[in-house]
């Protein structure tokens, strides 16, 4: 049962990961709660040994590699911690109207 399990979960964390990767090469917002629901979910597969902490961040850069470019696959290679980042577009500045 754990092997079907550890399929499934790794399933289901290659999907919520390509999700979140490519929402923000699409410029879409990330919720607050996607962002933590998904570091949760990770950090509940490494504690149940479905994943490697090796494992994941491997993936991470190689997801933010393929999806945003290497600033972000370094941005993950080089963070020491295991959190997820979020390269959002900036949001258009429209100067005041001044009478």
């Amino acid at each position: 049962m754990t092997a079907s399990v550890s399929v499934q979960y790794l399933a289901a964390l290659e999907e919520r990961l390509t999700a979140f990767f490519d929402d923000q090469a699409s410029g879409l917002d990330i919720p607050p709660a996607v962002l933590y629901r998904l570091e949760g979910f990770i950090e509940a597969g490494i504690l149940s040994s479905f994943i490697s902490e090796t494992e994941i961040k491997s993936r991470l850069v190689k997801l933010a590699g393929r999806y945003l470019g290497d600033d972000s696959a370094a941005l993950y290679r080089d963070d020491e911690r295991l959190v997820l980042h979020l390269r959002m577009h900036d949001a258009p500045v429209y100067p005041s109207k001044v009478d």
